[in-house]
């Protein structure tokens, strides 16, 4: 693991920097920085990828954050994919919604943990999906809390009507958790 300064934000980067690059927004690195910073590391393993995890306390760091990683990458800055959790998970497909208008291009983005009372740390509204021309493939982690379950389920069809390339990942599948008993 690597830690760097940007302008205004904190990041660590676990993996190789010839590897992809995937952007871990965790509401966790805030209060178990070492939990989120193993996860991290068993991502990079796992999947080969550079994976770069912020510091950030508001949506003007995850945005500093899609700047750092785009800029710090050896690949095509627009080869990018984000991963994040709660409202972070919001903010994750916001960027994806909104890549064109920001200047970026964006593979995938994976909302992990969402739910219908979570709003855009970005923006501060909630979050509607609208169609656009891109390709990004958006991912939604299913819960097995029933609110938050058909949350994901009428957010991925949502997507879906918009024209979005959008899954419902089940969240036995989805391993990527702090604790892997989560």
């Amino acid at each position: 693991m690597v830690t760097q300064q940007s302008p205004g934000i904190q990041v660590a980067v676990h993996g190789h920097p010839n590897a992809d690059t995937l952007l871990l927004w965790h509401p966790g690195v805030r209060t178990d920085p070492e939990a989120v910073a193993a996860l991290a590391s068993r991502i990079a393993t796992r999947a080969k990828v550079r994976v770069v995890v912020p510091t950030w306390t508001d949506g003007g760091d995850l945005l500093r954050s899609v700047r750092y990683a785009r800029e710090s990458s050896v690949h095509p800055p627009d080869g990018l994919s984000v991963v994040g959790y709660g409202e972070a998970g919001i903010a994750a497909l916001s960027l994806a919604l909104n890549q064109r208008r920001l200047g970026i291009g964006l593979v995938r983005a994976t909302c992990v943990d969402g739910g219908p009372d979570l709003t855009d740390p970005i923006s501060g509204q909630p979050l509607v999906a609208a169609a656009s021309p891109v390709t990004t493939e958006v991912d939604v982690i299913d819960s097995a809390d029933a609110g938050s379950s058909a949350w994901a389920v009428d957010t991925v069809d949502a997507w879906k009507s918009a024209g979005w390339a959008a899954s419902l990942v089940p969240a036995a599948q989805f391993t990527w958790r702090v604790n892997p008993s989560q």
